[in-house]
């Protein structure tokens, strides 16, 4: 497998991905992404800053994620503690969203990968965590994020919840 910044040929095939990661979350009756979310208006902008990063396998895009070293207001206002000091204004950790697996690569450790690959370019940029948030119903992200060595430490609020419940599970790995 190889990890790779996303770039504008991506777009298609990451909007595939993503609608697959709906598909995924509405079989869990999860009201995450249920709605407009993630739009490709979001998803362009990602790849415009260089914060969209997809994974390989075989020369075909199978997985991906957003990733930003800029902070996140959101996880300035926790319901519990973060393992480091860190807020949004003067951030040491990277952050990372919208992490999806194309429906024919699930189980084939993909996600796995990819939160590998986030973390250690997260080490190249000097960061001292990973901070990570998703919806309590996820089991398999919950449970690949503890197998990861991810520390759940609250609850944040998302603000573009639309419809769905805005409550999410926080998570950081230090480095």
């Amino acid at each position: 497998m190889k990890y790779r910044q996303a770039c504008e040929q991506d777009i298609d095939r990451i909007m595939e991905i993503l609608k697959d990661g709906k598909l995924s979350l509405g079989l869990l009756n999860i009201d995450q992404w249920q709605g407009d979310y993630p739009k490709l208006e979001i998803i362009q902008s990602d790849v415009e800053q260089g914060a969209s990063f997809v994974v390989e396998d075989d020369g075909h895009v199978v997985g991906t994620a957003m990733t930003s070293y800029n902070g996140e207001s959101i996880y300035d206002d926790i319901q519990g503690a973060w393992l480091t000091s860190s807020d949004s204004t003067d951030p040491h950790y990277v952050v990372i969203h919208r992490v999806a697996v194309s429906r024919d690569s699930l189980g084939k450790g993909v996600a796995s990968f990819l939160l590998a690959e986030a973390e250690k370019a997260a080490r190249k940029q000097g960061c001292e965590s990973v901070r990570i948030d998703t919806h309590e119903g996820n089991t398999p992200m919950r449970s690949l994020l503890t197998k990861s060595g991810y520390t759940e430490c609250g609850i944040v609020l998302i603000e573009h919840a639309e419809e769905a419940t805005p409550e999410r599970i926080a998570y950081e790995k230090i480095l």
